[in-house]
């Protein structure tokens, strides 16, 4: 039997996924082939669809309220029953625990961070805080170059609540509870149009990939103080390969970004449940992750890629370079309907930095569209 595998399109994933694939093949004697959706699909959908039709999926932490209530995916505690949150970066694991269960493997590390073309601004020119974050664009303006922010959606609102963590009152994980404190919203919003202001327009039509692709591309594009590294951008390969830096949060401490990655899960609708369990431990050990994805394009979960190891070579350093504010990320609420939430307030974001609401009109919809979610 061949094992359906779905990922996301881009060879930060694929090319982890083809060397498992691989890997699975020649170790397993195990046939997995694997599907790409786009990362607009990875951010917003995953269900009763993908859960019936696939053998293994890799899907962002913030579902897993969905999938434990739906049990879209197989539990995954007896499958790895010995890992350790310390064998992974950050919050990593403890992101696929939720309502007493292991979920997915984290395959795949990610936070928001500081991105910038090494060619155009020096490290030590680099903003340490989000007041010279602003300083910075100003002078680029001045200079005919801009920042860079990428703020479709749902990008913005993580930037948005990355501030709010960054400043002591982050979003609420409890669908019950007040979900964030109005006044350093406030704070945030104004902060984020601060530097939307000052990146080039387009951006608000751009992710991640977006973004990083335009500031490979182009000459114009500095530096971005938040975004999802793509820590691929920095290989040798580039047009201008980036280079990645910690978060310059308002308060000048490298906190509070919102913890991103993947993780690899076993599907409801698996047709052999053992065999695709064959597949996830293979991937869990230190050296699978430095070998199988570190090695091909990727940025693995395991806490040993992020401390020195030789692969960050390929990548100049940034898995290095950004440990700290790996290590000091916010997990997003994943109680069932934050998805939901988060994509209707990345449109509400939007359509404030379009400056279609004030302030007062973003923490309103914020505020009703939580609760009546």
């Amino acid at each position: 039997m061949t094992l359906r595998g779905l990922s996301w399109g881009h060879r930060r994933a694929t090319g982890p996924t083809d060397a498992i694939a691989r890997a699975a093949r020649e170790r397993l004697s195990i046939e997995v082939e694997w599907e790409v959706q786009s990362l607009a699909g990875f951010e917003h959908g995953l269900g009763d669809a993908l859960a019936d039709r696939y053998d293994l999926i890799v899907f962002d932490h913030p579902f897993c309220g969905s999938v434990a209530a739906c049990r879209l995916m197989h539990p995954l505690d007896t499958v790895l029953a010995d890992l350790r949150d310390e064998d992974f970066v950050g919050r990593s694991l403890d992101s696929y625990r939720y309502a007493g269960h292991l979920w997915a493997l984290p395959v795949d590390g990610a936070t928001q961070c500081a991105v910038y073309r090494p060619d155009l601004i020096q490290g030590d020119g680099l903003p340490t805080d989000w007041d010279a974050v602003v300083r910075l664009g100003e002078r680029l303006r001045r200079e005919g170059r801009w920042l860079g922010l990428a703020t479709l959606a749902p990008h913005g609102v993580l930037v948005l609540l990355a501030l709010c963590a960054n400043l002591d009152r982050p979003l609420a994980a409890d669908p019950l509870a007040t979900p964030f404190d109005r006044a350093v919203l406030r704070h945030a919003a104004r902060l984020l149009r601060a530097v939307a202001d000052l990146s080039r327009p387009d951006g608000r039509a751009m992710n991640a990939i977006d973004l990083h692709d335009a500031m490979v591309r182009d000459d114009d594009v500095v530096y971005c103080p938040a975004a999802y590294a793509y820590l691929t951008y920095a290989e040798t390969d580039q047009r201008r390969p980036l280079r990645f830096a910690g978060f310059p949060g308002p308060d000048g401490r490298l906190r509070g970004t919102v913890l991103g990655g993947t993780g690899l899960g076993i599907a409801r609708g698996c047709r052999d449940v053992a065999a695709a369990s064959a597949v996830v431990r293979m991937v869990a050990s230190a050296d699978a992750q430095l070998d199988l994805v570190m090695r091909h394009h990727g940025q693995p979960g395991r806490a040993e890629a992020w401390s020195g190891a030789d692969a960050d070579r390929l990548f100049g350093g940034a898995h290095a370079a950004i440990r700290h504010t790996m290590e000091a990320a916010w997990t997003r609420p994943r109680f069932a309907g934050f998805i939901p939430w988060q994509a209707t307030a990345g449109a509400t974001v939007e359509a404030f930095l379009r400056r279609d609401l004030d302030v007062e009109g973003l923490v309103r919809l914020l505020a009703d569209r939580w609760s009546g979610g």
